[in-house]
């Protein structure tokens, strides 16, 4: 996606400096109006920058929202795994000491749910922790690419006020050599940004990975240890 892009960007600027060099080598007339063969290729090129850096942008963002969907998700399936183990047992458990209320008086399932729920919970901490630093650094990565694109959108008529300048004997040229030099320079910010946001989407991904497999493992702990409390209880209520 990235070396596409910037392949694509490099083209553009080729394309425009071939054009400025064929407009000086035939001193067409119209080239000293505001408006003319050069400033419209430039503003052509911008447009297809522009497209193309907004797909960029685009593909971007879909990668991030799915790294965020799926980290979201196996939070909430590592919850629900946990509970659908546990549920035959405190079912159970509870049917057994509501049928005997003396084998345990301060029996409460609601209290033994919200105590589940706290354990797994810390399970996952570490998975919600990465989610929110992912979303924060996501969204600024993603907001530096699109502010490149903006730049390249605003760039042409950037460019053509200095190609306006009555002053300068060049003043055309002077604008298609500022659009050549900005578009190479956002080409570089762009380049940096977008692996930037590449870097810290494989990072992501790998510490989710790793974050996943220890949040299993302290899932299928809490699952046991609830899992023999209520068949103590269980035990010590048909005995009482």
């Amino acid at each position: 996606m990235m070396s596409q892009t910037l392949g694509v960007l490099a083209l553009l600027l080729l394309t425009l400096a071939d054009c400025q060099e064929v407009g000086y080598e035939t001193k067409m007339e119209t080239e000293t109006t505001n408006y003319g063969p050069v400033t419209m290729v430039v503003d052509n090129l911008a447009e297809i920058a522009v497209s193309v850096s907004d797909d960029t942008s685009i593909q971007l963002e879909e990668k991030i929202n799915r790294t965020r969907q799926n980290i979201a998700g196996n939070i909430e399936v590592l919850t629900a795994n946990a509970m659908a183990e546990l549920s035959d047992v405190i079912y159970e458990t509870n049917q057994l000491v509501v049928s005997n209320p003396d084998c345990n008086p301060a029996w409460s399932l609601d209290e033994l749910n919200e105590n589940v729920t706290h354990q797994l919970g810390g399970c996952t901490e570490d998975l919600g922790s990465l989610l929110e630093d992912f979303r924060l650094e996501s969204q600024l990565a993603l907001a530096r690419v699109q502010e490149f694109v903006q730049q390249i959108a605003h760039l042409p008529a950037k460019c053509q006020l200095l190609g306006a300048s009555p002053l300068n004997p060049l003043a055309s040229a002077g604008g298609s050599v500022c659009f050549i030099n900005a578009m190479a320079e956002i080409n570089l910010g762009m380049a940096q940004s977008m692996h930037n946001a590449s870097l810290i989407l494989v990072q992501t991904h790998q510490t989710a990975e790793d974050q996943v497999v220890q949040a299993q493992l302290c899932s299928a702990m809490v699952v046991q240890h609830i899992g023999d409390y209520l068949r103590e209880e269980q035990d010590q209520c048909r005995q009482s």
